[in-house]
């Protein structure tokens, strides 16, 4: 074991020496270099840091000039505007007014030629600036003329046009109508909104969303034989995805209620016994939450005030449940509506029902 230790400590030994050669080896502005590289970001975080409060400052004075100029503008040119609409304007020799920066020139030589030397510079800049601002766009269209020539293809496209399908879903496709011949799709110009009418009010039959490649091929070749009017090549749909889907944030527009108590109306003794509902209610907006969240013990009250007894058999059966929930939702709409509160309860879900 003592001959393993003498071994690792000699390895280790010939391991710091080699380091040393090495570190010797190498130039000493290299390791100069290396703490430059290592120390340079911290030395401009630190510059820019102090720069930003210069650099706020000049913003914001920047700012505050442009408005300053800006609103002495404004100012002129409304007291231009009500000078023009004045008693004192029309009551003047408008002559008088033509000829008087003429008289100028004798009265205030200096002071004439000032202003007139400043807009000729002005109108001569303005001039200068929009030839050459031409001249750099002609160039710029000119040297992407190669890649900017577009080639007239016969089709015609009709974007999103939506349809109602698996009874409550909605499907939306983009559809590219190719006929054989430019003038044959100048042909359909004239009739493209009829061809759009005919294209909406399609009847699609998919099994599934998304269709299948086979359903996709035979409602384009449905819709093939709906198009008259001129040769048609090809019929090609693409189906458009929504960039959110339904379910998207809906989790805000949702209101858990628990422990509502309704009334279970009993013949044989004449009298009542509760069922417990905890529901869940989907709005169209967020405001309708916050709204019945800060009145949530009125809801409970308007709800219990409004949903009159039921039979014990109701909430067991699926169809029973189905009635307490569209009645649930009617009342909270009716209360949203006599509150003016803008929207709708969309949905209720049943979370739990329980008879007591």
């Amino acid at each position: 074991m003592k001959f393993l230790i003498k071994i690792e400590d000699a390895i280790n030994k010939l391991i710091l020496s080699f380091g040393k050669k090495i570190h010797k080896a190498i130039p000493a502005p290299f390791y100069v270099a290396v703490n430059f590289i290592k120390q340079t970001p911290g030395l401009i975080l630190k510059k820019v840091s102090s720069l930003l409060p210069k650099i706020r400052i000049i913003f914001l004075k920047t700012i505050g000039y442009f408005q300053h100029y800006s609103t002495m503008v404004r100012g002129h040119i409304v007291g231009f505007q009500i000078y023009l609409r004045s008693e004192e304007f029309k009551n003047k020799n408008k002559k008088d007014l033509i000829l008087a920066p003429i008289l100028k020139f004798k009265t205030d030589p200096i002071k004439a030629f000032s202003i007139l030397a400043t807009f000729v510079i002005f109108s001569f800049s303005s001039m200068t600036i929009y030839k050459n601002v031409s001249k750099i766009i002609k160039g710029t269209k000119a040297l992407r003329a190669p890649a900017s020539i577009i080639v007239e293809e016969p089709i015609l496209e009709f974007e999103k046009i939506k349809y109602r399908v698996l009874n409550d879903k909605e499907v939306t496709f983009d559809i590219t109508i190719t006929a054989s011949s430019i003038e044959e799709r100048d042909k359909l110009i004239p009739i493209e909104k009829d061809i759009k009418n005919l294209l909406s009010s399609m009847q699609l039959q998919i099994a599934q969303l998304p269709p299948t490649k086979d359903e996709i091929t035979q409602i384009e070749k449905s819709m093939l034989g709906m198009i008259e009017g001129a040769k048609i090549s090809s019929v090609e749909i693409k189906q458009v995805l929504d960039a959110r889907p339904k379910y998207f944030m809906q989790i805000e527009k949702m209101l858990s209620m628990k422990d509502l108590n309704l009334q279970i109306f009993l013949e044989d003794t004449k009298r009542n016994r509760q069922v417990w509902v905890d529901f869940t209610a989907l709005a169209t907006n967020r405001n309708i939450i916050l709204f019945l969240k800060d009145h949530e013990i009125e809801v409970r009250d308007y709800i219990n005030m409004e949903v009159e007894p039921v039979i014990p058999q109701l909430p067991i059966e699926e169809e029973g449940r189905q009635i307490i929930k569209d009645k649930l939702k009617l009342e909270l709409n009716e209360y949203l509506k006599k509150s003016n509160i803008e929207g709708k309860i969309q949905e209720v879900y049943i979370d739990y029902i329980i008879v007591s």
